[in-house]
This record gives structure tokens, C-alpha cells and sequence, in this order.
């Protein structure tokens, strides 16, 4: 094992880079399932400006998402620079999310 690895094993036992990994975990879910909830209720991408980016990662959440193809950023209306739509991978895991009670939490 490296130096760089035990350094990490090392860092992952502190409550902080715990809570940071959940993070990583948790918040692009949160995120998905706001954008697919608002999508199925009104069938219009949610604007930027509505997004709940808290947590440690909001903006690198929208980032992730992207880059997975389970959103799409799309030019924003008159009051939003952007707006976010889920792409039909990006519903079928929030249907999966749901269905497993993730955001029954």
C-alpha cells in the first residue's frame, strides 16, 4: 500500500471525511429527485434558481448529473439562467431511489 493510500484509509476515519463520502452519495440523489418531482408536477424544466444546492457538493451534484446523462441543462426562461430536466435514465433512477424509500428519509 502506498503512502497516498493509508494516508486516505487514515482520513476516511474522521467524522468529517465521513460525512463528506455520504455526501458524495446522498446530495446528487437529493438533487435528482427535486428535479424529477418539479419535472412530473408541472412538465417543465426546473430553473436554476429553484435548485436546493446545500450540503458540501450542490453545484458539483448538477455537475455529476450531467455527466452521468440523467439531467440535461438547458438555456433558462426569463428568470433563470439555465434549467434542469431529467433525461428518461435520470427518471428510471429516481424511480428506483423512490421505490427503495431513499427519499422517505
Amino acid at each position: 500500500m502506498t503512502a497516498i493510500d493509508e494516508f486516505g484509509m487514515e482520513l476516511q476515519t474522521t467524522e468529517v471525511i465521513k460525512r463528506v463520502l455520504k455526501s458524495l452519495r446522498e446530495e446528487p440523489a437529493r438533487l435528482l429527485g427535486d428535479i424529477c418531482r418539479e419535472y412530473q408536477a408541472t412538465g417543465q424544466p426546473m430553473p436554476d434558481h429553484r435548485l436546493d444546492l446545500f450540503g458540501y457538493l450542490g453545484e458539483a451534484s448538477t455537475k455529476a448529473l450531467i455527466s452521468l446523462g440523467l439531467i440535461s441543462k438547458e438555456e433558462g426562461g426569463r428568470v433563470s439562467l439555465y434549467s434542469f430536466a431529467p433525461t428518461p435514465a435520470g427518471l428510471e433512477q429516481y424511480e428506483k431511489l423512490k421505490a427503495e424509500g431513499f427519499y422517505d428519509k
